[in-house]
């Protein structure tokens, strides 16, 4: 963890206050190292405690200071770049700088890795005091800020800036309230008020009184790329995953792969096994429901995915798989932990169990780096979603016509209506598409019943559907009207947000965590090809499937299913029942929480709870999965971090 306190004025900070600035960085993350210079203090991790008092953060040629959380890829190529301007054997916070003073604010768009970073350059006049910090694009480490005009905080955990005794830790309720309606798109708002974070993307210039930030880098505004032939997408892909791979694994030695029934996983799974060579273990660790679960899922969906991870296995002798069913546990496993580490609620907490067992699984088995394919769908396996209604905008009306054509048939409908549904519907205003919906179904979504436990008198209060409109969020999930806005969509506010989780997770299970398919240069790649590399003649993930035709499961890359996480959970929540009934009716006695959420809706939820898992459209398998562990979590967090959590 990194943290920067810089007084305007120049003067020192007292020994005591240094101290516990540098300590609270130090929870979970080992031996920290601090440094005064001048007004500033600074502070980074050390590898042991007797480096930490002889620490200093590494000075590039121009005079500045840098501390740095997180990873370089491609330091071969930046130190080619630089030539002999920096040593080789240096740590990344030394090539950063280096690239800084090489290349000034450029140096972000040149380095690719998933990092933050704080630069304080000491020879400005103390009352123009040039402080710079950045987060890498797509994923990085969290930065927040507090800047009064008097004192500047920079730390990689909001916990720093009040361990200070020097700012008043007061949650934003505003972010409370846009989180539980999923809205995450004010990315510069954190969770407490006064407190900024940096998006990811983004770079900051501070100074006395004020902070300057810059997006340096927008998925949304990609260049093209374009082939010759369709195999060629496929050879340069494929290169790209290598890479990507070899990336995630630089440094360690026995990686631990999450691996699930999807391409995306078992896509890694196979890489990594083939980079690693013939004669090194790769552990593949797969969540499975807990033993006891009555197998109930959509007919689209499957709940169990370790056959497919079996069949994966028979195709690598070096690929070791192991179940992890989390027997026992739920939503609220170390719940509290992770607000203290990251200071910041889950987004979907039922799925916590099962991802701390797989991080817990992988450190007691002795391997240093576990591997993920979170951003595959969003990559080489995007299936293609969004491209009918960009044909449709584009006017290529012979390609509109043959995909339509395909998806009609899959989904045993009529052409026009395949055409109306899949290219038209998306591109229609609020005003014209409800009353279709009406027309067509007889309702419109209404997320007030379903995922959100929001009172809906608060929600009105705090405007949450007004700002969802201005921040351009879609609480209805509208089918998006091009590929480029899906994907988009999928990266969206959240992204800045999971900084917090992922570190707190990574600290508190003491293993690395790494996704070869968040790969800056990949990623870029997949954004830039065209829509027909994804969906060909009806053909969804095309292009994933022909670059593992032959290297995953055909079982796998022919499944029409879609896995689901934590098919267990009205198994695990049914265990807490009571417990979390007087939960509710505790918390009906707290005026402000109960003036955040509908208690009643959630109570009668919980009291008609249904004999077996519920599926369908209709179900209350939302407000009972979705709404009632979001609402619970939100509370708790609330009431934690205000010292009432009785």
């Amino acid at each position: 963890m990194i943290g920067l306190y810089l007084r305007h004025s120049g003067a020192p900070l007292e020994t005591p206050l240094a101290d516990r600035f540098a300590a609270s960085l130090g929870i979970g993350a080992g031996a920290i190292g601090k440094r005064q210079l001048g007004g500033a203090l600074l502070a980074a991790p050390v590898k042991d405690k007797a480096r930490a008092r002889s620490w200093s953060p590494p000075r590039s040629p121009d005079g500045g200071y840098t501390v740095f959380l997180g990873h370089i890829d491609n330091r071969a190529a930046l130190i080619r770049d630089l030539a002999g301007t920096v040593d080789p054997s240096c740590d990344d916070g030394a090539l950063y700088g280096a690239c800084h003073a090489q290349w000034g604010e450029a140096c972000d768009l040149r380095i690719i890795g998933q990092y933050a970073a704080i630069r304080w350059s000491p020879d400005d006049a103390p009352n123009d005091a040039k402080v710079r910090f950045a987060r890498s694009p797509i994923c990085a480490p969290a930065l927040h800020y507090w800047n009064d005009g008097e004192r500047l905080i920079i730390a990689s955990t909001s916990r720093a800036i009040f361990v200070t005794g020097e700012v008043e830790r007061n949650i934003d309720e505003q972010k409370i309230a846009d989180s539980l309606f999923l809205n995450y798109h004010e990315e510069e708002r954190g969770w407490f008020a006064g407190v900024n974070r940096l998006p990811i993307g983004c770079q900051a210039i501070a100074g006395a009184g004020r902070v300057s930030t810059t997006r340096y880098y927008d998925p949304g505004n990609l260049p093209k790329v374009r082939f010759a032939k369709d195999s060629d997408y496929v050879e340069a892909a494929n290169a790209l995953f290598d890479e990507a791979t070899r990336a995630a694994l630089k440094g360690f030695s026995r990686p631990a792969i999450s691996v699930s029934g999807g391409y995306d996983s078992q896509a890694v799974a196979a890489t990594a096994c083939k980079v690693m060579g013939p004669d090194a273990r790769v552990l593949g660790l797969t969540s499975v429901p807990e033993a006891g679960w009555d197998g109930r899922v959509a007919d689209h969906r499957f709940g169990d995915e370790s056959a497919h991870v079996a069949a994966l296995a028979a195709m690598y002798p070096t690929l070791e798989t192991q179940s992890v069913d989390a027997a026992g546990l739920s939503f609220d496993h170390k719940l509290e932990a992770v607000f203290l580490m990251a200071g910041a609620p889950p987004r979907n907490a039922m799925n916590l169990h099962w991802i701390h067992e797989l991080h817990t699984q992988a450190k007691s088995s002795g391997c240093d780096v576990l591997l993920t394919g979170a951003m595959g769908n969003a990559t080489f396996s995007f299936d293609g979603h969004g491209t009918l209604p960009s044909l449709l905008k584009s006017g290529r009306w012979v390609q509109l016509l043959r995909e339509a054509r395909a998806a009609a048939k899959a989904q045993k409908i009529g052409t026009a209506r395949a055409l109306v549904a899949g290219a038209v519907m998306p591109h229609l205003p609020d005003w014209l598409f409800d009353p279709v919906m009406r027309w067509r179904h007889g309702k419109t979504p209404d997320t007030q019943l379903e995922w959100c436990p929001l009172n809906p008198e608060w929600a009105t209060e705090m405007c949450v559907a007004e700002r969802a409109l201005d921040l351009g969020f879609d609480p209805n999930f509208r089918a998006k009207s091009s590929t480029r806005a899906y994907r988009l969509a999928m990266f969206g506010g959240a992204a800045s947000e999971g900084g917090d989780i992922r570190t707190a997770i990574d600290l508190l299970s003491g293993i690395e965590s790494r996704d070869p398919t968040s790969y800056r240069p990949l990623l870029e790649f997949c954004m830039g090809i065209p829509d027909d590399q994804y969906l060909r003649n009806g053909e969804r993930r095309w292009l994933a499937k022909r670059m593992f035709r032959d290297v995953l499961p055909d079982m796998v890359l022919d499944e029409t299913r879609r896995g689901l996480q934590a098919a267990d959970w009205h198994m695990r929540l049914g265990r807490q029942r009571g417990d979390l009934a007087a939960e509710l009716d505790r918390l009906s006695e707290d005026p402000v929480i109960a003036k955040w959420l509908d208690l009643p809706r959630l109570k009668a939820a919980l009291a008609d709870w249904p004999a077996e898992t519920p599926i369908g459209p209709d179900s209350p398998a939302s407000v009972l999965h979705l709404g009632l562990t979001r609402a619970l979590t939100t509370a708790r967090y609330v009431r934690y971090m205000e010292g009432r959590n009785d």
